[in-house]
């Protein structure tokens, strides 16, 4: 299954508005360094977020590791209340 482009889309919104801001707050010479800015870490966080969607996880076993613990202990808890409910 491929990341929908609405998820993208939603998220290129976020962090063109955050941008902005960012860009603001940089332009007004205040920061010496761009992460001083307030609105960088939320500017980073979206930028960081629509690059793992366009590329995929930087760490695919430890998503599928966590992922695979996910589904297991959700199939368990499933037989559990279908085998109580008999």
């Amino acid at each position: 299954m491929v990341v929908d482009d609405h998820a993208i889309n939603s998220l290129k919104t976020w962090f063109d508005i955050s941008y902005e801001e960012l860009k603001k707050e940089w332009a007004t010479g205040q920061y010496s360094i761009l992460a001083d800015c307030p609105s960088f870490k939320a500017t980073a966080a979206y930028h960081e977020a629509m690059n793992v969607l366009h590329k995929g996880s930087n760490s695919p076993d430890v998503a599928a590791e966590q992922l695979k613990n996910r589904l297991d202990e959700e199939f368990e808890l499933e037989l559990f209340w279908k085998e109580t409910q008999v």
